[in-house]
């Protein structure tokens, strides 16, 4: 490959303070030329490779890996291949503009909507994603770019690495696919995003690993393992035991591959999980709630990590970090509460309490000499003094599953309540918690966030 032109913006400064005249005496090559010359020298090399360019992306440290082909052509076009399922495929196979800039640097730029867009507007345009790519330099074979947008103490590096003729069989399609429909809401509720929640059963050990995926960014938390095939087995039996690890994750070939490998292990026995195979997936039917059933999907493998394993989209997990604390009070804006059609219920309680601010959640807190168990709301009046309208309870809790039982131990500090506040919190929580039972399952973009899921009649809202 021919060494191409660096055009910096320190280099034209240089250009201008120097003028255009060298020791000899002779013309050098105004600037403009320069500038010319390295857009075409960078527009040939990525012409120049036959199968295209490999990009293994990171858009920030915090995120895994995903696998993107870039095959330009001279017209102004790059096929953009990548193993993103997002918008029902859209970004697995597409043909989008470029063009190559030049302002302070020599810059690459994806023009129309593609998946680096897509990546650029994740989560409000806080993802950490880009379009925009300044060159860097040549490094072997391979073409380093940087991030355009990205600040100083965080730059993201791209290396563009000539790809094989098999590095396409590499995208993961059923795998994304699969892992995808492993959520029981709608996808990025609330702008909260979208988790694939499955239990794996251990058939050699007879053991259940519940695992939370970060869809969008590529990261896997395992909550823990226990002893039994389903959650009435494990309940049962009541030997669980904490993982609490996260890490980042890529997909290749149909399997996920961990960026590092976790390991524990349940009644002596070691396990050690670096890739997980995604494959042979079905649907079933499967009960959260009595007399009630929920479409899940199933897949299973073997390999030398998990042995002979089923996996199953589940709202339950072994453990998680939803537990009783004498500190911890969990709340949220009240808006983040939604009905079985993904609707905020906010109207509802602000027909009640109209100077509501929070729904909160006591689950184990230490009042006084006594533990207090409660749900409801936080007001505040016209003189700015909060008002709390907390419903009490009792509970049953395996892992994130619990039983809630309404005990008539409110804890209301308005002194002079009205008969319609007290009906409206009994009404309220009725109907958000109806049937008694929840799932508290745990989320991975922001600490401490967790969504509970009333499988019942598919209330749902958020806590930290």
């Amino acid at each position: 490959m021919r060494p191409i032109t660096k055009i910096s913006g320190y280099i034209l400064l240089t250009f201008c303070l120097l003028g255009c005249v060298n020791d000899d005496g002779a013309k050098l090559p105004s600037v403009e030329d320069r500038i010319e010359e390295a857009v075409a020298e960078l527009q040939a090399a990525l012409l120049e490779p036959a199968n295209g360019w490999r990009l293994d992306y990171r858009p920030t440290n915090e995120t895994g890996t995903f696998l993107i082909l870039l095959d330009f052509n001279n017209d102004g076009t790059v096929r953009v291949q990548s193993d993103v399922s997002a918008n029902d495929g859209e970004f697995r196979d597409q043909v989008i503009s470029y063009r190559i800039d030049s302002s302070q640097d020599i810059e690459l730029i994806f023009e129309t909507y593609g998946v680096f867009h897509y990546f650029f507007e994740l989560q409000q345009a806080s993802f950490g994603g880009e379009f925009e790519f300044v060159f860097e330099e040549e490094e072997g074979n391979s073409l380093i770019f940087s991030s355009k947008t990205d600040g100083p103490s965080d730059v993201t590096s791209l290396t563009f690495s000539p790809a094989s003729s098999t590095d396409s069989d590499l995208i993961s399609t059923e795998a994304t696919s699969i892992v995808s429909q492993g959520h029981f809401q709608s996808e990025d509720l609330g702008g909260i995003g979208s988790f694939g929640i499955f239990n794996f059963h251990l058939q050699d050990q007879d053991y259940l690993l519940s695992a939370v995926f970060d869809l969008q960014r590529r990261r896997i938390k395992l909550l823990g393992i226990a002893e039994g095939s389903d959650m009435s087995a494990v309940i049962a039996n009541d030997n669980i035991v904490e993982i609490d690890t996260e890490t980042t994750f890529s997909l290749q070939n149909e399997e996920i591959i961990l960026d590092q490998a976790i390991t524990t292990s349940l009644n002596g026995n070691s396990v050690e999980i670096e890739r997980i195979p995604v494959s042979n997936a079905s649907k079933f039917q499967d009960s959260f709630c009595v007399g009630q059933e929920d479409s899940v999907i199933t897949f299973n493998g073997t390999n030398s990590d998990l042995g002979n394993f089923e996996a199953r989209s589940s709202l339950f997990q072994v453990n998680n970090n939803f537990k009783v604390s004498e500190n911890d009070v969990y709340s949220i804006n009240h808006v983040f509460i939604y009905d079985e059609n993904d609707n905020s219920i906010s109207d509802q309680i602000e027909a009640v309490f109209p100077e509501v601010v929070a729904f909160q959640w006591y689950h184990g807190i230490q009042i006084a000499d006594s533990v207090f168990n409660g749900v409801g709301f936080v007001t505040v009046n016209e003189f700015n003094n909060a008002e709390f309208y907390l419903r009490g309870y009792d509970f049953t809790q395996t892992g994130n599953y619990l039983q809630i039982t309404f005990n008539g131990n409110d804890l209301i500090t308005d002194d002079n309540p009205t008969q319609e506040q007290l009906d409206g919190l009994d009404q309220l929580t009725d109907q958000v918690f109806s049937g008694g039972e929840v799932y508290v399952i745990e989320l991975l973009n922001i600490s401490g966030l967790f969504e509970y899921y009333n499988p019942c009649n598919k209330y749902k809202g958020f806590i930290f």
